[in-house]
């Protein structure tokens, strides 16, 4: 199985787009189209392959709950397509970086998380990093994480 795996940190060109590195790119040319759908969540990006925003949002539309009108309309009314260029670059839309507070020639991390990446502004996640490194030290964690094998 294809999968978004690692960490690693870009810089945005001047017009706001991203190169797509090379492990992440083979992984979107696997699939039905070179296109990725863009979304935002938690004070970042997340980017999906066409099949993985097709299964993400039927499981979206499936699900009942008095908050999923919200839900839907965050995730689904933000999310927009983004083709891949020539050059391997995703042009990051203007509604989306500010959202996630990236600026055009910003330093930005990508976050593999197999079915999808998360694009962040460097900053905010070197921030949400020290939550998690604090998370990640509870006892209530640290036995979730053994009940899975590690």
């Amino acid at each position: 199985m294809s999968a978004f795996r690692g960490t690693s940190n870009h810089t945005l060109d001047t017009k706001g787009r991203l190169i797509i590195p090379a492990r992440f790119r083979s992984v979107i040319k696997a699939g039905r189209e070179e296109n990725v759908m863009v979304s935002k969540f938690d004070g970042a990006l997340n980017v999906f392959t066409m099949e993985e925003w097709d299964i993400f949002e039927k499981n979206l539309l499936e699900k009942r709950s008095p908050n999923m009108p919200k839900i839907r309309r965050f995730l689904i009314g933000s999310a927009q397509v983004c083709p891949l260029d020539k050059q391997g670059r995703i042009q990051l839309p203007k509604e989306l970086r500010a959202y996630a507070g990236i600026e055009p020639e910003g330093e930005v991390t990508l976050v593999g998380l197999v079915r999808r990446f998360e694009i962040w502004q460097a900053s905010k996640l070197e921030d949400e990093q020290e939550s998690i490194n604090e998370l990640m030290q509870t006892e209530e964690v640290r036995e979730e994480i053994m009940d899975i094998g590690l």
